[in-house]
């Protein structure tokens, strides 16, 4: 792990493939594209999980599931990202996450998984629920667009 290592979450990523907001895809696109050249990318396998049903079954035009199974495989064998799984102790760190900071599940789970991990930045529109585990710092690159 480096210092500026910061986990991009499903919604930054749904919005860098899928055309949701005119307005936040350039943000989006803008952190996730330039990883694919110059590394650093880091996320992890309910991401890539989330991101895949997302874009194939939630969005107004979804992404064909061979397209989509397409990408999430280029993230798992690219070089330019490392992809955080998580175990037994992941899911009771998890569990006691929810208990204490009142977080749904599935936020806990991917805060426990980079806990573990080290990294204590997470790049996503979810400030709500990521800003209530202690130990991380939640960057919203939609902030701006928002109060605009």
């Amino acid at each position: 792990m480096t210092d500026g290592e910061r986990l991009i979450d499903t919604n930054v990523l749904v919005h860098a493939y899928v055309l949701l907001d005119p307005k936040k895809q350039p943000s989006a696109r803008d952190i996730v594209m330039p990883i694919w050249q110059r590394g650093g990318g880091l996320t992890t396998v309910q991401n890539l999980c989330e991101f895949f049903f997302v874009v194939t079954r939630k969005v107004k035009q979804p992404m064909r599931p061979d397209l989509a199974g397409g990408i999430v495989r280029q993230f798992f064998r690219s070089p330019s990202w490392r992809v955080l799984d998580r175990d037994e102790e992941t899911i009771a760190r998890a569990v006691e996450l929810v208990k204490q900071h009142h977080v749904p599940f599935w936020d806990a789970l991917i805060a426990a998984c980079m806990l573990e991990n080290g990294i204590h930045t997470i790049v996503t529109e979810n400030e709500r629920d990521f800003k209530k585990i202690p130990g991380l710092t939640v960057v919203n690159p939609f902030a701006q667009l928002v109060k605009r």
